[in-house]
């Protein structure tokens, strides 16, 4: 009996809902078998939202999270990817925002070996979606006006789904902290709120402060950098060290 349950926690990956506040999640190599399945307390259909999430990764390309279940008929319902190229701009990067399996690729500028903050939001009244990055907004987009994003079948971080599956060469290497979603479009002043890590803006769909989720594969906990974030000259910027 006691090697069943062992056999079935295994199976399910390792499960948990913790304050996340001060920690990340690492991935330490680019494989398909390394995800991590967030929960929602709302789930879909959404039409609006904003997710907001911090990384830090070397050069490459990178999913960051999807809403996509590797069993759905529709691909890419959702989905945040990240391709960071040191040539011919050392510091500009492109997000690729998909939805409904129609990507949007978005041009910005950051440091390629410092933390990104990133926060898209989507109103599907309008189609508009909007990009911020470090606190500066992209210019408008419109994607998939009328469309609706359904979160029932969860929220994964670091992979995105093609034809066969988990797609290898977007694997996500790297650390992951700060996920939060909404159903609805924040404003500009509570983004900046978010990007400063309050601790009194949290998701209600998926709170860093309150996660349920399930790891799979070779994905750990660690300790985040403790940071101190702030503005200087209308920039964010963030001082950081080890507890």
């Amino acid at each position: 009996m006691e090697m069943r349950v062992l056999w079935l926690l295994l199976f399910a990956g390792s499960m948990a809902q913790e304050d996340m506040d001060r920690n990340v999640f690492l991935f330490p190599s680019r494989s398909v078998a390394d995800y991590v399945v967030l929960t929602p307390m709302v789930t879909g259909p959404l039409l609006k939202l904003t997710v907001c999430l911090r990384s830090y990764i070397e050069g490459g390309r990178y999913a960051l999270l999807t809403v996509d279940p590797r069993e759905s008929r529709i691909r890419n319902t959702f989905v945040i990817l990240q391709d960071i190229s040191y040539y011919p701009q050392p510091q500009l990067f492109t997000s690729s925002i998909y939805i409904n399996n129609t990507q949007v690729p978005i041009r910005a500028k950051a440091d390629p070996l410092g933390w990104i903050h990133r926060c898209v939001t989507w109103d599907s009244n309008t189609g508009v979606l909007q990009l911020w990055v470090n606190g500066k907004v992209s210019p408008r987009t419109v994607l998939k006006k009328g469309f609706s994003i359904d979160l029932q079948d969860g929220i994964s971080l670091g992979q995105i789904r093609r034809y066969y599956g988990w797609d290898p060469e977007t694997s996500f290497k790297g650390e992951i902290t700060d996920v939060h979603m909404w159903n609805e479009v924040l404003p500009p002043d509570n983004i900046w709120q978010v990007l400063l890590n309050n601790r009194d803006f949290n998701g209600n769909v998926i709170s860093w402060r309150s996660l349920n989720y399930t790891i799979n594969g070779d994905v750990t906990v660690q300790p985040k950098l403790q940071c101190r974030y702030g503005s200087e000259s209308g920039s964010s910027h963030s001082q950081c060290s080890m507890e």
